[in-house]
């Protein structure tokens, strides 16, 4: 089974994981398949067929679609994280989009969980995800041959989202 890995992210400098949620189902492809259901009119598991998810994950720029659901949708992505400044941000995004998208009950959704990490204001300068364990991890550089280590992660390809959505947002 796979698992999300919540990562305290401090930029420019290392990466820690704080914790792993068992069943990666209950974090991004909830998601994925919740806005392709409501922005594409799939049936449930439909974002894996074709083309939709790829045309799914550039919306986060699309002002049409609430910004709440934007923040959860790039908290998705690999290399963005939440800056400790928008934890409280994030907490309230996510719990209006559980309210949005309701999960079922019988279904895996980490979703809840992961809002009240956020909201214990957990001194780490930001938290990120890994939100698959089938793929490598995405803030992790790559494998150094010679020291039979991982390199340092690329940070200038990381990114603060709610700087990203506040950016779009300003330029609306």
């Amino acid at each position: 089974m796979s698992y999300t890995t919540v990562l305290a992210i401090y930029p420019g400098e290392k990466v820690e994981k704080i914790e792993e949620l068992r069943n990666a189902f209950g974090s991004a492809p909830y998601v994925w398949n919740v806005l392709c259901q409501r922005y594409y009119d799939t049936e449930d598991g439909g974002w894996i067929i074709g083309n939709t998810l790829n045309t799914l994950w550039p919306r986060w720029k699309d002002i049409s679609i609430p910004e709440h659901q934007r923040a959860v949708l790039m908290m998705t992505y690999d290399r963005a994280y939440v800056a400790k400044k928008d934890y409280a941000r994030a907490t309230k995004d996510i719990r209006q989009f559980l309210m949005d998208f309701p999960p079922a009950p019988t279904h895996v959704n980490h979703w809840a969980h992961i809002a009240s990490l956020f909201d214990a204001d957990h001194p780490y300068p930001g938290i990120g995800f890994h939100m698959t364990s089938v793929s490598e991890n995405p803030f992790r550089g790559l494998w150094n041959e010679e020291k039979e280590a991982y390199d340092s992660p690329d940070w200038s390809q990381t990114y603060d989202l709610y700087n990203q959505l506040d950016h779009v947002s300003s330029q609306a």
